[in-house]
């Protein structure tokens, strides 16, 4: 009895190791592009989470939030950026951060006016762009920045996103984002940490103390985009015409933070996909067509969630993995016993299984995001349940009878 039982938990034991054995052949294999042929699936459903439908159908519309204003630059010149900061300043902001910046000279008078404009904001930051990460000290060996005659009046922050596109045409989903970042041993904060310090600099300490280096963007909502999110509009925001005809009622614009960034031709310009991205508030969660938020608008959920201190926590990678193997061990275990108990059985009972864990681990994941804000991290778990009742029979059936006959072989040598 004893022995039966020891040799059912080696089993179980080895199982689960040929179950991960496979799925890191799995992952070596897809990722030397082996299966090209199913690309046009995986460009249209391969950045899609489970979770995009918390963001996208579940939750409640926000209450817009006035403490963040956005201005569109359009296709203004220098000079024009000038005359639209003096505009806005004088209405004393507390903060105007430029989601751009200046790395060439232009015209010596247009760019005396732009200067001229920075000199006169008392609180200003410019973007800065993180180069070349260095794999062996872990930072970036460079910052690029604006000309010094800009950002001798300002701050920067980094405006980086985090995002495996290549391209401007690629999809590009962005979920995260860094709080800081080392360049050349010293620390850069992110454009949209830049911004929130001069509101609520103790959240912004708070943020920090988190010691994440990253964090989930929790998104929630848009600039007026005309359908593009199932939300109302988050954030007011300005166009050109708008900031020159001084068409807007003061109070929108004393001690707020506001961005200076481009959201298209025009507002509501959903064609130009310039300095855009997907969010997973995007109203068509999968196989997306049109990117839905502009990145001036992505700094402004981030400003917005670190002002609110609606973090999204997330399951590190190390729980995750061991919670995987834990389920696969389980299922293995069990499946193990409906494979020498009932073998008739075997392929519908564990079929059904596979499917209620599935579909329950993707409730959960949901449900837990949508009314706890945290984010499980179960995805090794799952694809090792949805392996386990073909893969457990390879090893009984091949690698566990392959074995057996080796040794069973040897042995009738060594006797002879």
């Amino acid at each position: 009895m004893k022995a039966n039982r020891r040799e059912f938990w080696l089993d179980s034991i080895f199982g689960t190791a040929f179950i991960f054995l496979l799925m890191w052949t799995f992952y070596s294999v897809t990722a030397f592009k082996v299966f090209d042929l199913f690309d046009p699936i995986g460009d249209a459903l391969g950045d899609v989470e489970l979770t995009d439908v918390v963001f996208s159908q579940l939750r409640e519309p926000a209450v817009p939030d006035d403490r963040i204003v956005l201005v569109n630059l359009g296709r203004v010149n220098r000079a024009d950026i000038g005359y639209m900061i003096d505009i806005v300043n004088q209405y004393e902001p507390k903060v105007i951060g430029l989601d751009t910046y200046f790395r060439t000279p232009k015209d010596s008078a247009v760019d005396a006016i732009m200067e001229d404009a920075f000199s006169r904001v008392d609180n200003l930051v410019i973007g800065s762009i993180l180069q070349n990460f260095n794999e062996e000290k872990l930072e970036f060996d460079s910052l690029g920045k604006s000309l010094p005659r800009f950002t001798q009046h300002a701050e920067t922050g980094f405006v980086n996103f985090i995002t495996d596109a290549q391209t401007q045409e690629e999809l590009k989903m962005t979920r995260e984002f860094t709080p800081k970042e080392m360049v050349a041993g010293q620390q850069e904060l992110a454009f949209a940490v830049k911004l929130a310090q001069y509101l609520e600099p103790e959240k912004v300490d708070r943020l920090l103390k988190r010691g994440n280096e990253r964090e989930t963007i929790n998104y929630r909502g848009n600039v007026m985009d005309f359908g593009a999110s199932v939300y109302g509009t988050m954030f007011f925001a300005l166009d050109v015409n708008q900031v020159f005809d001084q068409n807007f009622d003061p109070s929108l614009i004393k001690d707020k933070i506001v961005i200076f960034c481009f959201l298209g031709e025009y507002l509501g310009d959903r064609l130009t996909i310039e300095d855009k991205y997907y969010s997973p508030i995007n109203s068509q969660f999968a196989g997306r067509s049109y990117p839905d938020m502009f990145g001036g608008v992505v700094h402004a959920n981030i400003v917005a969630m670190i002002l609110n201190e609606d973090y999204i926590d997330a399951m590190d990678d190390a729980t995750g993995a061991i919670i995987g193997v834990l389920l696969c061990l389980i299922n293995v275990a069990a499946f193990s016993y409906i494979y020498r108990v009932y073998s008739k059985w075997y392929d519908g009972a564990t079929k059904l299984i596979q499917l209620v864990e599935v579909l329950g681990i993707s409730f959960m994941n949901v449900y837990v995001l949508d009314k706890f804000n945290y984010k499980p991290e179960l995805t090794i778990g799952m694809v090792a349940i949805a392996l386990a009742g073909d893969s457990l029979e390879v090893y009984y059936s091949v690698v566990k009878n392959s074995v057996t006959g080796l040794f069973k072989s040897r042995k009738r040598k060594i006797k002879l």
